[in-house]
């Protein structure tokens, strides 16, 4: 699972905000190998007057997760906001900042449980570990691709 947060400043079209989101999701779901249903992402605007200069020039993303994503894939997320920036913003895309804070299992909840005490946790894990495999795999494949 994850869950991303992007602030930027206030401003921008609903189009541009929904190429922002879209592109967000697939990073994180390329980068993490989450899938669709397991990857949230909303926008944060912050208006002119809340930030400095610095900040205003800037698009940021702050990253919620389980442990164990690997650098290959949390690089891949980074290009991937660095791109859906991109194609939201053009030119006025700025500086992109990626912060990812990852939690154990036993500090995230749904529906009311936490994580392993819910229903299916063990094939919620397996499929987590299937994913993260797969995610890497391409990652690295990337990596290659670009050396």
């Amino acid at each position: 699972m994850s869950i991303a947060i992007a602030y930027i400043p206030e401003g921008y079209s609903k189009e541009q905000k929904q190429i922002l989101i879209q592109g967000t999701k697939k990073a994180c779901m390329e980068g993490f190998g989450v899938t669709e249903d397991h990857s949230f992402v909303s926008i944060q605007e912050i208006k002119a007057e809340n930030m400095d200069a610095q900040t205003a020039g800037m698009k940021s993303l702050y990253v919620y997760t389980t442990f164990g994503k690997t650098p290959e894939g949390k690089n891949l997320l980074c290009k991937g906001f660095d791109d859906a920036c991109k194609a939201a913003f053009g030119d006025d895309k700025g500086r992109t900042i990626v912060i990812i804070k990852e939690h154990s299992n036993d500090n995230a909840g749904s529906n009311g449980y936490l994580r392993p005490f819910a229903p299916g946790y063990a094939e919620y894990v397996k499929k987590q570990q299937e994913m993260e495999a797969i995610a890497k795999a391409k990652a690295e494949e990337k990596v290659m691709i670009h050396e």
